[in-house]
């Protein structure tokens, strides 16, 4: 780490489970094959899907169009908010692609820019990208890129992908993931959430509404497909992050879980457990939108439910709505002990991503 990098001011190491790098269409194409290089530098109509969703207004930042495009930029970052260990990934969800052969290009050239431009001469950490359209061809990328020390992570985002993230479809995938010893880490994507619920997208009137639902409702259905499958039972070595949808619908679907489980146990017959064991046992969740109680006791009983063993930190910058480390470390002083406190800040994310630092 570069002394520049080096945390400053507080006592305590920081892992960030969830920064966000940019990459212009322009930019990842020199990384592609033809004719995909072409279809971006040359085509006058889009092939990156858009929510069409105007997002200019509010945030907790002016510019909400912020964004990382170099290491410099990461670096900056790392001093301003004392954050020893970034986690980076790329953003753009590839399961909202209608052309998987297009999806499978991404997901390498996105692989090979974030090596060139961002790992290779620093010691960040990243997210391997993967394409879900085609998972044979995912689970070859995980191959290809698992074994390096820089990879943490399997990055996913929750938004247009089918069938449903649990199916038995994405097994080789799984496989692939533990055979590598690397976590599954699900990103929602608010923005996308016409690719997932098109009738209510095309129903609301503002983007409040959809910004509420979009991220959540994108990870509750992933979850309950997880869980539904008995994916953490066919793959005991095999962890789950979740990122960016805050904390609050987990114990919701932790104990909704449990009494469909004990309801219908009969159409869950690889389960071996309950619901709310699995999660403690191999899921983690991101803080960040870390949600705003009019009452802090509330957030209080919320991340106690969770537990320390099971939250880590996470900012989501450089975006218009990410946390700033005081976001969540205000509660972590005022209502829980020194240790878990480093655990969430520190060793939890340390084992979710089986990082030796």
């Amino acid at each position: 780490m570069s002394e520049t990098a080096k945390h400053a001011t507080s006592e305590t190491t920081v892992i960030d489970a969830d920064v966000h790098i940019t990459v212009e269409e322009e930019t990842v194409a020199k990384y592609m094959d033809e004719p995909y290089r072409s279809s971006i530098t040359e085509s006058p109509h889009p092939i990156f899907p858009s929510s069409s969703w105007d997002q200019r207004m509010g945030g907790k930042i002016d510019d909400h169009f912020s964004t990382f495009t170099s290491a410099g930029d990461l670096l900056t970052f790392q001093k301003e908010f004392d954050i020893e260990y970034p986690i980076i990934n790329m953003f753009e969800p590839l399961g909202k692609f209608s052309q998987p052969d297009l999806a499978v290009n991404l997901m390498q050239a996105y692989n090979n820019l974030l090596f060139d431009q961002f790992l290779d001469d620093h010691d960040f950490l990243g997210l391997a990208s993967i394409a879900t359209q085609k998972p044979d061809k995912a689970a070859e990328e995980l191959d290809r890129v698992g074994d390096e020390d820089q990879i943490v992570g399997v990055y996913v985002g929750t938004s247009g992908e089918y069938p449903p993230l649990g199916d038995p479809e994405y097994d080789i995938i799984f496989q692939a993931a533990e055979d590598n010893g690397l976590p599954i880490v699900y990103h929602g994507n608010g923005d996308e959430f016409m690719f997932d619920f098109p009738i209510h997208n095309r129903g609301f009137n503002n983007y409040f509404e959809v910004q509420t639902l979009g991220h959540p409702w994108q990870q509750m259905a992933t979850m309950s497909s997880l869980i539904g499958e008995g994916v953490p039972e066919k793959f005991p070595e095999l962890d789950f992050v979740f990122l960016e949808s805050g904390i609050g619908w987990v114990p919701y679907m932790m104990h909704r879980m449990n009494k469909i489980y004990h309801m219908r146990r009969s159409e869950v017959p690889l389960l071996e457990k309950s619901p709310e064991e699995y999660l403690r046992d191999s899921f983690y969740f991101g803080s960040q939108p870390l949600g705003e109680p009019n009452d802090p006791a509330h957030m209080k009983q919320i991340i106690g439910m969770i537990g320390a063993d099971n939250l880590m930190f996470a900012t989501d910058y450089p975006h218009w709505d990410f946390d700033h480390v005081e976001e969540l470390d205000k509660y972590l002083r005022n209502y829980f002990t020194e240790e878990e406190r480093e655990k969430v800040l520190y060793e939890t994310p340390a084992e979710a991503f089986n990082l030796s630092l």
